[in-house]
């Protein structure tokens, strides 16, 4: 049987082992900084000429197209109207330039009564109508209580008094006949032209009616009647003046 033996083995030291792997470099820190600056430096510059490019295109006219004027407030923008928009303000006219002064009342220099004496007994008395020669205007301030002054069949009529002079009239009596007024007014005048209403009624009753003429100035005083009580005119007994 044949001997066996180890396998052949290099003579000499043994041979040492393979070093290990290189591990992987990192990348400077300085060179990312750097192109993070670079990237930064560029956008700032291109924002700067994009600006630079809006506003000059705006203002500069290009291949004859005229200048945008650019406007200085903002607008609202465009759309439906919203709640928080305010009301419009109301607009307050300016004042005139006219200005219209309302005239002090005139003061009116009267006579007074102190005595309350009739002063229709001595006044000057007219009417617009009669109904005959036997019924005088005259005859209702004559102090006679069975004389009378009858009107025309008609209406509107009046019996007037002239003073004679401006008196504080205090106080204006009528005493009726059967036909009397249901409508009539009690006027004062200054001139006899103007005059002025200081009592009135629509629902007259006949009898005595004695007026609160208020020591009122005037100069001529007057009965206008404007609805009769019958088919006939207006008639007085008396008319009195204090």
């Amino acid at each position: 049987m044949p001997e066996l033996r180890p396998p052949n083995r290099p003579s000499g030291p043994a041979p040492e082992p393979p070093p290990p792997p290189a591990a992987p470099r990192r990348k400077s820190r300085r060179a990312w900084w750097a192109a993070a600056g670079l990237v930064m430096v560029l956008a700032l510059a291109g924002g700067l000429v994009v600006a630079y490019r809006a506003t000059t295109d705006a203002t500069i006219p290009d291949r004859g197209v005229p200048p945008v004027a650019i406007p200085t407030e903002a607008f609202a923008p465009s759309g439906p109207a919203r709640a928080e928009v305010a009301a419009p303000v109301s607009r307050v006219p300016s004042p005139s330039l006219s200005v219209s002064v309302k005239p002090a009342p005139l003061k009116v220099t009267a006579r007074t009564n102190p005595s309350r004496a009739n002063l229709a007994r001595t006044a000057t008395i007219t009417a617009s109508s009669s109904e005959g020669s036997a019924w005088p205007a005259r005859d209702a301030a004559d102090g006679d209580p069975g004389s009378r002054w009858s009107s025309g069949f008609a209406e509107p009529q009046w019996l007037k008094a002239d003073l004679g002079e401006r008196r504080a009239v205090s106080e204006v009596t009528l005493i009726w006949e059967h036909a009397y007024a249901i409508g009539y007014r009690i006027d004062v005048s200054l001139d006899g032209r103007r005059w002025r209403t200081i009592w009135s009624t629509t629902a007259g009753e006949g009898g005595t009616v004695q007026v609160d003429a208020g020591g009122v100035g005037a100069r001529y005083v007057r009965m206008y009647g404007t609805k009769r009580s019958n088919q006939y005119g207006f008639s007085l007994f008396e008319l009195e003046i204090r």
